[in-house]
């Protein structure tokens, strides 16, 4: 049979200092991915995905499990809870009964950890908030030589992964992905396509902006609880650094993040008509991770992809100028509510969905959503767009829990990663996985990405 982590020798835990070949020794592991955080909400949603789409038995006419199986396992901290989430999907999907591996860490005990990491070829993890619980998995990737993506959307949590793991990580060819779900996939592979589609046609994207468009979802627990640690804990000095898209961009000499560059990066902070989607629109909810992702990509972009002198802004798309006006207004009321710490406990208690809740499986799988990244070339101004659909997947839920397989099976899974771009570190999903991302999206039932003329889209706000 599989062998438990506890049957690992300790000896397969090696330095990627001195072994910078065990992430890609898949032959060696036991599994090729471990969802790590699989009885919370998302997680679970993830090893359902898996057990219905990529284990061998499944009746699912979407099933891959024949042509391209995966071996997996769920991980995380509480056993019970870990076998009641199995027994679930068991009673759903009968084929996987038997094929379900469960794998125990705690963050206190980093051995523990370390004999969950060494087993994997890749380790997704939906456990956050990140800045709290999320540190120690990657810890134990990077010593095991194991690549590691997770679905966080906090920034400070990143800019700690970069500066504590990405000179190793690089050293090891270790790609370590963050932001593999709705935060950030399908702003930043937008932004990559449409990059991409005027390079390969002989030009050059010199700039992109990303809008939501027509969606349906619930709100995430586990995204508010993140966004309000955030508040929490982070210093003021810090939260006003990361007021720039830079935040997680390369710093020094060899920087592309420039006085001239800084100056070019703005990101839209009131309501405003948008000529290209042809609707008034008002400041992305999500900027302050997408851009900030975005950025990184075209800072660390060694294939050419973007121009040099490319720039990224974001909007929401809304019904009329009004809802524009309002939507502005509640946005700037709920970040300031989420400032101060009175208001911001009234929300946190009394308002706002708690972590491990979610939308009702009705909405989620009825849910759906569009993304649009427009850019424009340098030759003649030529305008194409990106679109990223969402289909019977709430973008929040569902949409990033399959998501964020597919990114991770992107690294997992021998045969995908042989064709991603060479080298490790702390990446972003367009550096990290690119084209074999668009791919793997577009062979899944759940998402669509496509470039066109922007003449010949057409735009659902």
């Amino acid at each position: 049979g599989t062998p438990s982590n506890s049957d690992i020798p300790f000896a397969r835990l090696i330095s990627p200092r001195i072994d910078p070949t065990m992430a890609a020794a898949a032959a060696a592991r036991a599994y090729d991915l471990v969802v790590w955080g699989g009885s919370g909400f998302t997680g679970r949603l993830a090893a359902e995905y898996l057990a219905r789409r990529y284990t061998p038995g499944s009746p699912d006419p979407n099933s891959k499990g024949s042509s391209e199986p995966v071996r997996w396992a769920m991980a995380g901290r509480d056993r019970a809870k870990l076998e009641s989430v199995r027994e679930s999907i068991e009673a759903k999907h009968p084929h996987a009964k038997g094929k379900i591996d469960i794998l125990i860490g705690t963050n206190d005990d980093p051995a523990s950890l370390e004999s969950v990491a060494c087993v994997a070829n890749t380790v997704l993890s939906f456990a956050g908030p990140f800045a709290i619980c999320g540190a120690p998995i990657v810890d134990a990737c990077v010593k095991c030589g194991t690549d590691y993506c997770d679905i966080t959307g906090e920034p400070t949590f990143i800019r700690d992964t970069i500066d504590r793991h990405d000179a190793v990580a690089k050293s090891a060819g270790v790609k370590l992905v963050s932001c593999v779900g709705y935060d950030s996939v399908p702003w930043d592979i937008g932004a990559f396509a449409v990059a991409k589609h005027f390079r390969d046609n002989g030009d050059e994207c010199v700039g992109a902006v990303g809008h939501a468009g027509a969606a349906r979802g619930g709100v995430s627990g586990g995204t508010i609880a993140s966004a309000i640690n955030l508040m929490e804990t982070t210093p003021w000095d810090v939260l006003k650094r990361m007021g720039s898209p830079f935040f997680l961009s390369p710093e020094g000499d060899s920087s592309k993040a420039t006085t001239d560059a800084r100056s070019r990066w703005k990101t839209q902070s009131s309501w405003r008509f948008d000529e290209d989607v042809g609707r008034w629109t008002m400041p992305s909810v999500m900027a302050g991770i997408n851009t900030k992702v975005v950025a990184r990509s075209w800072a660390i972009d060694a294939s050419g992809v973007y121009g040099k002198s490319f720039t990224y802004d974001e909007s929401d798309i809304c019904s009329g100028r009004v809802a524009a006006a309002l939507g502005t207004a509640a946005l700037t009321a709920f970040g300031a509510a989420l400032m101060f710490p009175p208001t911001r406990w009234l929300l946190k208690n009394h308002v706002l969905p708690k972590p491990g809740n979610g939308p009702s499986e009705a909405l989620r799988e009825g849910g759906f959503a569009n993304i649009y990244v427009v850019g424009v070339g340098a030759k003649n101004g030529d305008k194409a767009v990106a679109h990223v659909e969402f289909k019977g997947a709430d973008p929040g839920y569902k949409g990033t829990a399959a998501l964020a397989v597919e990114a991770a099976l992107c690294m997992a899974l021998p045969s995908e990663r042989a064709k991603l771009p060479e080298g490790g570190g702390c990446l972003t999903p367009a550096t990290a996985l690119g084209t074999t991302l668009v791919d793997r999206m577009n062979a899944s039932e759940h998402f669509a990405v496509d470039v066109v003329p922007l003449a010949d889209a057409a735009i659902r706000g």
